[in-house]
């Protein structure tokens, strides 16, 4: 269907933009006057923009959250749905964003529920967020429950900030380092090499070595590069496999250091995903179903789904959870004392915190020692070459002292 981007006035007499989807110009124009808006300009978006705003570039969580927010404020203070979604899409920044809301927009004004637009968006929406705004209308508490998904959001993307920032300076020095090594060994080795060479001097092991080391770099410096991608390609074809995936994911859990921060991850994604559910008024198997969906990893999906199989049967949550071997026992314990107490969600909720605040103190226990590590190693590094220049020039200007 053609995208049009569009000028226009409302009744205030505020001039306004926005992106509008439509059969035609006249359609568009139709859509338009029935909203009470008289177009000043109209003018079709190319289907390869079209495509680029889906496709290229996706919508941040924290612009979604921020939206989200303001979108449950709109709502709780009294104004209509269409009216509230014709705020929202004039006053985000995201293009994308302000485009898919003009669709939902759209979609509400024909008659169609919240819920049911959100849904045609799945690469902005997830199935999560469609869940809980569809529980928000049945319920009638569609402002609280999207405060609820903002807050969500929010520190989902608030942990995903913290992990990041904590390994960007590791990241960085490995970069540079690597970027360093690179360049000598491809290089400035082999501009040194050509001088001892020309000495006609016996070389010591260490200078032997690291010159044909960098021989061997420089002379199959294309080969590598190959062997490098080629093996980053069959890796990630691996992934997309449902065995290839499997393998990873549990390879992945079985890491000293970094396996034991993925499983506190998985847990908190999945405890706080299912506690919003059920805050939300989603029915218990239907919050599991989704809650299996965004763990991400197969170990943890195939025993979710073995949990709720059983809990089809008529068993309690905690139960499987605890059988399945891959919960900690602080976490099976909690979803017990919730479930006899009837405060499940809030339970779920408090184990996620619990997790997120794990997760940052072992990533930044883990950056404090990555850091020292890397400044050694790189010493080592450079000492190594160092020494194995600077050796043979030692032996050369002793042998012109004599």
């Amino acid at each position: 269907m053609p995208v049009y981007k569009y000028k226009a006035i409302n009744e205030k007499g505020k001039t306004i933009q926005g992106i509008l989807d439509a059969e035609s110009a006249k359609s568009a124009t139709e859509k338009l006057k029935r909203r009470g808006i008289f177009l000043s300009s109209l003018k079709e978006v190319k289907k390869e923009k079209s495509r680029s705003f889906s496709l290229v570039r996706g919508v941040s969580t924290s612009e979604l959250a921020l939206t989200t927010r303001q979108f449950s404020t709109l709502i709780s203070a009294g104004l209509p749905l269409e009216a509230s979604l014709v705020a929202l899409s004039e006053q985000t920044e995201d293009a994308r964003l302000s485009q898919v809301l003009t669709q939902v927009r759209d979609r509400v004004s024909e008659g169609s529920s919240l819920a049911n637009a959100l849904k045609e968006h799945p690469n902005v929406f997830s199935d999560l967020y469609v869940n809980i705004v569809r529980a928000g209308e049945a319920s009638g508490t569609l402002d609280t429950v999207l405060l609820r998904l903002a807050d969500f959001l929010e520190k989902q993307q608030a942990l995903r900030s913290r992990v990041r920032s904590a390994l960007a300076y590791p990241i960085f020095m490995f970069f540079i380092g690597s970027g360093v090594l690179f360049f000598m060994m491809s290089y400035v080795i082999p501009r040194i090499a050509k001088i001892f060479e020309e000495s006609r001097k016996a070389l010591p092991f260490i200078t032997e070595v690291l010159i044909g080391f960098s021989n061997f770099f420089s002379q199959n410096l294309f080969v590598l590069l190959i062997a490098f991608v080629g093996m980053f390609f069959v890796i990630y074809r691996l992934t997309r496999t449902e065995r290839g995936k499997a393998f990873f994911d549990r390879v992945t859990l079985k890491f000293p250091i970094f396996g034991r921060i993925a499983r506190m991850v998985i847990i908190s994604r999945f405890t706080r995903t299912l506690g919003t559910l059920l805050a939300s008024g989603i029915p218990l198997l239907n919050a599991i179903e989704i809650g299996e969906a965004v763990v991400g990893n197969t170990v943890y999906t195939e025993t979710i789904r073995s949990v709720r199989e059983n809990i089809k049967e008529g068993t309690s949550i905690a139960g499987p959870l605890r059988e399945s071997g891959v919960f900690p026992p602080l976490v099976t314990r909690m979803i017990d004392v919730g479930e006899q107490t009837g405060e499940l969600e809030e339970m779920l909720i408090k184990i996620a915190d619990t997790y997120d605040l794990q997760v940052e103190s072992s990533v930044s226990t883990l950056t404090s020692l990555l850091e020292p590590i890397m400044i050694v190693v790189m010493g080592v590094v450079v000492g190594f070459i160092v020494f194995a220049i600077l050796l043979p020039i030692f032996d050369l200007t002793s042998t012109i002292g004599k």
